[in-house]
């Protein structure tokens, strides 16, 4: 007989417990780490870098923690038990916590990118002021064109980077903001989810000196499996180099 009711529950309890804690302490660190960032774009690209990555880690340590716990629970209600009841009781909590936890993946992979985009324009788009403490105005594509070098057009052109460009037109300050967008996933014209991603780059020009090159890219929706094909352009060396200094 192996008595399940003493220091097996008691040890359950304990682990259960610690992975709540850090499962807590992983997101208390990254919205921290998110409120700490110096400005818009940073703080942008951090949370679109990071905000999925971290709420997964957060998942697989609440699974963990709700299978220590239902072993915990299971096994008090069993009290002393027979080898195989006892591997009974592991099963069961297995099952259950890797339910919950397929649950916490499948609505992060398909799910939550609209609530991340939603945080994220939020972030980008929030009013700014300029130094004199007066609103700035953000300018549409055509507008913000004057204001943007060849490399900004070209890194937006090679869907790159994206420049939001705000103006306060009192005293005329104006302000460039960058946000990287070469991770991040396109809207599947299938089923319009947030789903589309790069999964492979084949080179059809090669870039030289002064003239871009061309790329065949293929996408993947995680969602609906459409897969498809597009051509993008790659920036000429001259112009790599010249963006690796700004």
């Amino acid at each position: 007989m192996i008595d399940l009711g003493d220091s097996w529950i008691d040890l359950s309890e304990n682990i259960s417990f610690t992975f709540f804690i850090l499962a807590i302490i992983n997101l208390l660190v990254y919205f921290i780490q998110l409120m700490i960032k110096g400005n818009r774009s940073a703080k942008y690209s951090f949370a679109a870098h990071s905000e999925v990555k971290a709420l997964s880690r957060g998942s697989k340590l609440i699974s963990l923690a709700i299978f220590f716990l239902l072993f915990a629970m299971i096994a008090n209600a069993f009290g002393r038990a027979q080898f195989y009841e006892f591997i009974f009781v592991g099963f069961i909590s297995f099952m259950i916590s890797f339910m919950i936890g397929y649950g916490f993946s499948t609505y992060l992979q398909y799910y939550y990118p609209f609530i991340l985009e939603k945080r994220l324009r939020n972030i980008r788009f929030k009013r700014l002021k300029s130094t004199s403490g007066n609103s700035m105005r953000l300018m549409n594509e055509l507008e913000e064109d004057e204001f943007l070098t060849n490399e900004m057009i070209a890194l937006e052109d090679a869907s790159e980077a994206d420049f939001d460009v705000w103006i306060d037109e009192v005293t005329g300050e104006k302000v460039i903001q960058k946000y990287d967008m070469s991770e991040k996933a396109l809207i599947c014209h299938r089923c319009n989810f947030r789903t589309l991603k790069e999964r492979n780059e084949k080179v059809i020009l090669e870039a030289t000196e002064h003239e871009n090159g061309k790329v065949e890219k293929s996408y993947n929706c995680t969602y609906c499996n459409l897969k498809e094909v597009r051509e993008g352009s790659t920036l000429s060396l001259s112009k790599k180099r010249e963006l690796a200094l700004l």
